[in-house]
């Protein structure tokens, strides 16, 4: 499918989060459109029918909006424990949708919760509630799980006060005992159920939903599988098994591509990663007949093996 999604691989270098400052500066003023996320468009690509249940099963993850909770300190209204399936059942499969407080109107709805409404006039670091653009961290070292958040995520700061929307998604991982929750495919196919969640709301939040942002250290492979997978078929019947949206409630099918992913090591094959570090931590037996002079060389061999097939899997 052809679209606008870039994957940016990035191995073996030290970088820091404010790099997604800069790569999502360049389109402020980009509206909500793109024939990328298009329900004509998604349905092509996943071959898959929007039924009545699947309308049924939207109504069901319409965001609350009068649950908003405020952070006076950054200025920031942000929920939790935002469902991303009806079917799901670890305490990983929520996530932390956190808004700068400028991109809303707010009002008392209780004790410390507020209901919201979106104002489309002001403006952070040149982005409106229309423009700006969604960015969600995946932080799962060796496909473990990501935790969900409970409360004000302090790592969210950085990325509001440039006027972005930051999503933290909990996802499960190898970390669980529970192998039927914790196995390939469900981190990426919890991490497809919240883009897709986010698409259904797109009216319920501020930021523009065709203008998704992944981006991971140790969870690179996850970033750069989500950012590679737009809209797969493979993943629906795992997304249907969590009660993902796959429609919204008007009947359009929904779509889980990303407009970028950033991906710090971004290793989707473990064992041949293995090799490539092996020297570097023991393995005796790999380099103890090699020249000094020559192991940069032979490092930089094995690397370049890694690195070309996670470039072989992610085509």
């Amino acid at each position: 499918m052809k679209g606008k999604r870039r994957v940016i691989l990035l191995g073996g270098m030290v970088l820091t989060s404010l790099t997604l400052l800069t790569a999502c500066q360049t389109s402020a003023t980009n509206n909500n459109s793109s024939s990328a996320n298009t329900s004509k468009v998604v349905a092509k690509a996943t071959k898959y029918q929007v039924s009545n249940s699947d309308i049924s099963n939207a109504k069901k993850l319409l965001i609350n909006l009068s649950k908003w909770h405020y952070n006076a300190k950054n200025k920031v209204y942000y929920q939790v424990n935002v469902k991303y399936g009806t079917k799901t059942k670890s305490s990983y499969e929520s996530m932390g949708i956190y808004i700068p407080a400028a991109y809303v109107n707010a009002k008392k709805s209780g004790t410390n919760t507020y209901k919201i409404s979106i104002n489309t006039n002001k403006k952070v670091n040149g982005y409106t509630a229309s423009t700006a653009p969604i960015v969600m961290p995946i932080n799962t070292p060796g496909y473990s799980a990501q935790q969900a958040p409970t409360g004000y995520e302090s790592g969210s700061a950085k990325f509001t006060k440039a006027g972005f929307i930051y999503v933290l998604a909990g996802c499960r991982g190898l970390n669980q005992t529970d192998s039927s929750n914790g196995s390939s495919p469900w981190g990426v196919t919890d991490l497809k159920a919240a883009i897709r969640t986010l698409r259904l709301n797109e009216n319920r939040i501020a930021g523009n939903t065709n203008r998704i942002f992944t981006f991971g250290h140790s969870g690179g492979a996850q970033s750069a599988i989500v950012g590679s997978s737009g809209n797969s078929k493979a993943y629906i019947k795992y997304l249907k098994a969590i009660g993902a949206p796959l429609a919204t409630t008007s009947g359009k099918a929904t779509s889980d591509a990303t407009e970028g992913a950033m991906s710090w090591c971004p290793i989707t094959s473990l064992d041949t990663a293995s090799e490539a570090y092996e020297w570097n931590m023991d393995s005796i037996q790999l380099v103890e007949h090699v020249p000094l002079a020559l192991l940069p060389r032979l490092y930089q061999t094995i690397w370049l093996k890694s690195m070309l097939n996670t470039l072989i899997n992610l085509v």
